[in-house]
């Protein structure tokens, strides 16, 4: 294995322009002293069932909380205790990719 090279991946932060760009749900929830935004991607994306597995982003307040700059998100599989937990951008299109088979911006529309 002479010409064995490691693999390099960048760490971009995860961020609204990520969430944007890769076709994420937006929701906001709270009252009126407590409102907070977080986002959503069904796997596949264009999965008609309501119900189906998911990716979530870390709440937009919770950024110091978890240790990430303001405007940073952490993102995992909904529902599973941190399964799938990703911190940057190609680690979404990683984990992505594993889970469907497809490449997070192909746009099947």
């Amino acid at each position: 294995m002479k010409n064995w090279k490691p693999i390099s991946i960048e760490d971009t932060p995860i961020t609204e322009t990520t969430f944007k760009t890769q076709g994420w749900e937006y929701h906001k929830e709270g009252d009126d002293d407590d409102i907070y935004s977080y986002w959503t991607l069904p796997l596949p994306k264009d999965n008609p069932d309501g119900d189906t597995i998911c990716l979530i982003s870390s709440a937009d307040d919770d950024s110091e909380d978890i240790g990430l700059e303001r405007g940073q998100y952490i993102v995992s599989l909904y529902d599973y205790n941190g399964l799938g937990e990703c911190t940057t951008e190609e680690e979404i299109e990683i984990l992505y990719k594993a889970l469907t088979g497809q490449d997070i911006y192909e746009d099947k529309n």
